[in-house]
């Protein structure tokens, strides 16, 4: 297959990922009931109001980071969007049977900038749908990827590992999430991408491909 093709088809997968986060909406409400896992340890995190600008940012990264994949190392970027993917899911069916509510938004104080910018973020999203979290889930994923990829640099890895820890400390200095959201959501990559990465060795095994054929020579001969 042409290269150009490779590529398109890549890119057609890549957004599953905006067609998969259009079930969110409809599962961050408290209608069948809310859990706190607000520990003292939250609770004693301060707000850190320019946090929001990473936050805010999240979206603009990873797509910025995922098109970059796409064209330095298709094979991860499939991976890495394949495991995007399944952590969605994961983490919408843990929404519907297990809805959580994040930490008390404080009342913010000011009429700067930052602080309107915190007060938009309160207003478009509402504090369900918290563990894991789905800001932690992705932005972990980046730095996950970049570490298995054997074209890494410091560079890349500085830049990469700067962004998505920042906005994972986001979620938490601007009361979005909690620690267990934090810890569950790595979790969940580390499972997922291991998990994608057997699947894929056991499929691109030599052996794998002589049985396959194997099977299909014997179902000729039938």
């Amino acid at each position: 297959m042409d290269d150009k093709w490779k590529l398109a088809g890549l890119f057609s997968f890549l957004l599953s990922i905006p067609a998969i986060m259009m079930i969110y909406p409809y599962l961050n409400t408290p209608e069948n009931g809310v859990h706190t896992l607000v520990t003292d340890f939250d609770k004693a995190i301060p707000v850190v109001k320019i946090f929001v600008l990473p936050y805010i940012a999240w979206i603009g990264y990873l797509a910025i980071t995922l098109i970059y994949l796409c064209f330095k190392d298709r094979r991860l970027a499939f991976k890495t969007i394949l495991v995007f993917d399944l952590g969605l899911l994961v983490c919408f069916l843990v929404y519907y049977f297990f809805q959580t509510e994040g930490p008390v938004r404080p009342e913010i104080m000011g009429h700067d900038w930052i602080s309107d910018l915190l007060h938009y973020v309160y207003q478009i999203d509402h504090p369900y749908n918290s563990f894991p979290s789905i800001h932690v889930m992705s932005s972990y994923l980046m730095i996950r990827a970049i570490r298995n990829s054997s074209w890494k640099n410091a560079w890349i890895q500085w830049i990469i590992g700067l962004c998505s820890t920042s906005i994972i400390l986001a979620t938490l200095f601007i009361k979005q999430h909690v620690i267990m959201d934090v810890a569950a959501a790595i979790l969940l990559v580390e499972c997922l991408f291991k998990g994608v990465e057997l699947v894929y060795r056991w499929l691109s095994a030599p052996n794998m491909y002589n049985t396959i054929k194997g099977v299909e020579i014997n179902e000729n001969r039938k």
